[in-house]
């Protein structure tokens, strides 16, 4: 199955109320533990998203595992989307932005900071506010997603996505922006996430 339909598939579960604990095993993996939109890269005041993940454990007796102490191959997947500043017909309309990261391995129980970002420009092109209108950050290890929770779709975005509309979000957030939010590796402004907090990634260079 095509990840992103996997990840949809996932949404659509969780949204009709499916059980939690039939997903356990992979969702117990990696998670989500802390947020933080809008936050400026001095001196450039680039707006930043850091996102606080944190490697939880693996299955047992996973043939892929090398240790079992570490969580290998974790992407995280940041949608956001900003209102239009200049909406057509005074309509209600939204700009998105995708963007991913792949972190090579996390030590189990330990956290790790990531971050994206979008170009001072763009931010006051756009009239950035600190938190988008909706945002989800999807998680996958070694290829398979990991279920949505409340820690990873904004409190807004959860009253009122469902799959139909999170596939029209990724779709606006193609090749009208496609490239403008990236990881903070590969930020013009040489912002890198610093110290132990510095996870290993595999670096995927923009065109």
């Amino acid at each position: 199955m095509h990840p992103r339909i996997a990840s949809l598939f996932i949404l659509a579960f969780l949204i009709i109320g499916g059980s939690a604990s039939q997903l356990n095993a992979q969702a117990d993996r990696v998670t989500v533990k802390n947020v933080k939109f809008g936050s400026k890269e001095r001196p450039w005041g680039d707006y930043m998203v850091e996102i606080d993940v944190e490697a939880m454990g693996n299955p047992k007796n996973d043939p892929s595992v090398i240790n079992p102490k570490y969580v290998d191959n974790i992407e995280v997947k940041l949608l956001v989307g900003y209102p239009h500043p200049n909406p057509a017909d005074g309509k209600d309309s939204f700009i998105f932005h995708e963007a991913s990261v792949v972190i090579a391995t996390m030590e189990v129980k330990k956290s790790r900071k990531i971050a994206f970002w979008i170009p001072y420009d763009i931010a006051q092109r756009d009239n950035l506010s600190k938190e988008p209108k909706y945002w989800v950050i999807d998680l996958a290890v070694n290829g398979t997603d990991i279920p949505v929770t409340e820690q990873n779709i904004g409190n807004r975005a959860s009253r009122t996505l469902n799959p139909q509309s999170l596939a029209s979000m990724r779709n606006m957030a193609g090749s009208p922006t496609k490239g403008i939010m990236l990881p903070g590796y590969l930020s013009g402004n040489g912002y890198r996430e610093s110290g132990q907090n510095r996870p290993p990634f595999v670096r995927i260079e923009e065109n």
